[in-house]
C-alpha cells in the first residue's frame, strides 16, 4: 500500500465555523432519499441478480413551490417537486419500476415531513440505462469491483466541541419528542462560529403557521428553541454558550411554514449541497466535494472511500496512542477498490507506521462488509 504517514499538532484553529443543515432542509431531504433509493437498488439488484449492478442516483433536486401563509394557516399555491435521476443496469428479469419508485418515495417524503399534506409534493423518478463500459467495471460477484473513478475522500476525527454542538443541538430540536411539545418544522439549520473560547450559535427554526395564531405566540415557541439549544450547546461546551434564533424576523415577518420546510416556497435543494459525509459542514476541516449520497455503494470510490476512511480513523483512535487523526485516500479508475492509489494519514503525535499500515489495509480488505454497512444506512453520510 503507497501509505503515508505525517504527524501534525492537534486540530484546534483559533477560529472555526461549522454548519449543519437539518433533516427538512431541501439539500438534506434530497440527499437522504437518493440515498434511501440508492440502498433499495443495491439491495434489490442483489436479491435479484447475485449481485450489486451499475447505478448511480447521486442526481436530486427539490424545486420550491409557492404558499400563501400567516399566523394561523395557510394554503399551497404550487406544489414543490421532487425529481429523483439516474442511471440503472437493465436486461436482468428484475429491473427498477420507476412509477412504483415515484408513489414510493412521494410517501416517504411525508414520513419525512409529517406536517406536510400529500399535495404539497409531485414526485417524479427518472432512471435511464447505464453506459455499458461502467457497468462492467461494477459487474463483480466473487472479486472487489474496480474503482468507478479517479477520486479522493477526506475523513477527520474526531468532532471538535463545535462540531459536536452544532450537530447535537440539530438532532435534538429535531427528535419527534422535542417536536411533540413545541410546534417547529423539521427544516432546521445551525451554523455555528467560535473565536477563541467564545461560540456563538445561529438557528433557522420554523414554526408550524396552524400552531400559532398570532406572534405572541409564534415569539414563545421562538424564545423556549433559543433556551433549549442554549442548554444543549453549553452543555456539551462546559462553558456558556450564545445562541440566537431566527435573526431575519422582522416587525412584519416570521418564520413560518406548512410543511416544515422551506422547500414549500422559495429555497430550492440539490444533492451534494449541504452536509458533507459525517454530518457536517466544516471549511477549516479538509473536505472533498464529492456527494457519497445516492452513488454505487459498491464501487463509487466517492462513497465507499468515505467509509473506508472513516472505519480506518475509528480503528486508530481506539489502537494508538493518537486522539486526532484525519485521512486522504486517493483512487485510481479502472483498479481494484481495494488497491488505493494513495493513502495519507496525519495524526497528533507519533505512532506506529506498521501499525497504521497494517489497520489500514485491513480496513480496505473489508470492502465487502463496508458496502454492507452502507447498504444497512449505518454511516452518516450527510
Amino acid at each position: 500500500m503507497n501509505l503515508s504517514l505525517t504527524s501534525r499538532n492537534p486540530y484546534d484553529p483559533p477560529i472555526e465555523f461549522v454548519e449543519r443543515k437539518g433533516i427538512g432542509h431541501p439539500d438534506t431531504i434530497c440527499d437522504r432519499l437518493a440515498e434511501e433509493l440508492a440502498c433499495q437498488l443495491a439491495d434489490e439488484y442483489r436479491t435479484h441478480t447475485g449481485a450489486v449492478r451499475h447505478f448511480n442516483v447521486d442526481k436530486a433536486i427539490l424545486a420550491a413551490g409557492a404558499v400563501d401563509i400567516g399566523f394561523g394557516g395557510g394554503e399551497h399555491i404550487k406544489p414543490s417537486k421532487l425529481v429523483l435521476v439516474g442511471k440503472a443496469t437493465y436486461g436482468f428479469d428484475w429491473q427498477p419500476d420507476v412509477e412504483s419508485l415515484a408513489k414510493q418515495y412521494h410517501a416517504r417524503l411525508l414520513e419525512l415531513l409529517p406536517d406536510a399534506t400529500p399535495e404539497a409534493f409531485d414526485v417524479e423518478v427518472w432512471l435511464n440505462h447505464s453506459s455499458s463500459d461502467l457497468a462492467a467495471v461494477v459487474h463483480a460477484e466473487e472479486i472487489a469491483p474496480l474503482a468507478n473513478d479517479t477520486s479522493f475522500a477526506a475523513v477527520s476525527a474526531p468532532r471538535s466541541t463545535l462540531e459536536s454542538i452544532v450537530h447535537d443541538v440539530e438532532r435534538h430540536l429535531n427528535t419527534d419528542g422535542y417536536r411533540a411539545g413545541n410546534p417547529i418544522g423539521r427544516d432546521i439549520k445551525v451554523m455555528g462560529a467560535r473565536e477563541g473560547n467564545d461560540i456563538t450559535i445561529t438557528i433557522a427554526c420554523p414554526v408550524l403557521a396552524t400552531k400559532v395564531s398570532n406572534r405572541g405566540e409564534y415569539d414563545e415557541v421562538v424564545a423556549r428553541v433559543q433556551s433549549d439549544a442554549t442548554e444543549v450547546a453549553s452543555a456539551i461546551a462546559g462553558r456558556p454558550v450564545t445562541v440566537r434564533v431566527n435573526q431575519a424576523d422582522q416587525e412584519d415577518s416570521a418564520y413560518l411554514t406548512l410543511t416544515g420546510t422551506s422547500a414549500e416556497a422559495g429555497d430550492d435543494g440539490q444533492v451534494g449541497r449541504g452536509n458533507r459525509f459525517g454530518g457536517l459542514i466544516t471549511p477549516y476541516r479538509p473536505m472533498s466535494l464529492e456527494a457519497a449520497a445516492g452513488k454505487n455503494p459498491a464501487s463509487h470510490v466517492g462513497k465507499t472511500y468515505h467509509a473506508i476512511g472513516y472505519d480506518i480513523s475509528r480503528r486508530l483512535l481506539a489502537e494508538t496512542d493518537t486522539s486526532d487523526v484525519t485521512l486522504r485516500l486517493l483512487s485510481s479508475i479502472g483498479h481494484l477498490v481495494t488497491e488505493p492509489q494513495a493513502v495519507h494519514v496525519e495524526v497528533a503525535g507519533t505512532v506506529d507506521e506498521r501499525q497504521v499500515e497494517q489497520i489500514s489495509a485491513e480496513c480496505f480488505d473489508d470492502w465487502a462488509a463496508v458496502t454492507d454497512r452502507l447498504i444497512a444506512g449505518e454511516y452518516e453520510l450527510f
